[in-house]
């Protein structure tokens, strides 16, 4: 799956949560205030109108967060596609069955040509190739290992977009509170001149308390794609450890040379 064209569709379906929800929530509800910054404002002639700020942080926590959920479940689909590979019997799995070299090679081929680039056959090709060569379980066994590290690795660094989202949504969200908190500050200095050391903090406190909205939002979704996170990236080294297992009962464990 082409995760620059699952991010461009999440943007797209951020902004569309967006629209949607300036389009249902009401201006002078918590929610609408909440979610994607929606007030109401006295219009010159005396009417209350709804006031929507495209550009608020809160659009950016939406396409932030959504395009951290289409990488979860890009890893998720990943997970899934490696689980699926331990059940296609690359190898021979009755108990009494031995191999040598010349038993390797219809295996080699038939997991070549299933195209498949996921753990499970890249290990057993990596480990018949060594044993072909070297005539040695031990080595074998040895490729296997670091054929391991190599992929524990490689599923850490598929996670660096999601790392990276988990901390950009944080911090969206506190940028937007010192945002709340410097326009609320301008409004005081603004009603302290214009009406002679008096101040509405009626208006003032409620500016502030929307300030804080943003990181009450950002941190509902961090933890959310945290979470989410965690369980893919469970998910995806149980899968490698199911390949190790099934490379190590069925193949290390059966190589036999006379």
């Amino acid at each position: 799956m082409n995760r620059i064209l699952v991010a461009v569709g999440c943007v797209f379906a951020g902004l569309l949560i967006v629209a949607l929800l300036n389009a249902i929530l009401p201006g002078d509800s918590i929610a609408g205030r909440l979610l994607v910054n929606k007030s109401q404002a006295a219009a010159a002639n005396g009417q209350i109108e709804e006031r929507i700020d495209p550009l608020a942080v809160q659009t950016f926590l939406w396409i932030a967060f959504l395009v951290g959920l289409g990488e979860v479940v890009i890893r998720f689909l990943s997970a899934a596609r490696e689980t699926k590979q331990s059940g296609m019997r690359f190898l021979p799995e009755e108990p009494d069955v031995l191999l040598n070299a010349k038993d390797l090679v219809p295996i080699y081929r038939r997991v070549h040509q299933s195209k498949s680039r996921g753990f499970l056959p890249r290990l057993i090709e990596r480990i018949v190739l060594q044993y072909q060569a070297s005539k040695s379980v031990d080595r074998a066994n040895m490729m296997l290992t670091s054929s391991l590290d190599l992929f524990g690795h490689e599923i850490d660094l598929r996670y660096n977009m999601l790392r990276f989202l988990a901390w950009l949504i944080p911090s969206l969200g506190f940028l937007g509170t010192v945002i709340g908190i410097i326009l609320g500050l301008n409004i005081v200095a603004a009603q302290f001149t214009e009406n002679a050391g008096q101040i509405n903090l009626a208006t003032v406190t409620g500016e502030l308390s929307v300030a804080f909205y943003t990181t009450w939002l950002a941190l509902l979704m961090a933890s959310v794609l945290v979470f989410l996170t965690h369980i893919a990236q469970e998910a995806e080294e149980m899968a490698l450890n199911r390949s190790a297992q099934y490379c190590l009962d069925h193949l290390i464990n059966k190589l036999y040379e006379k």
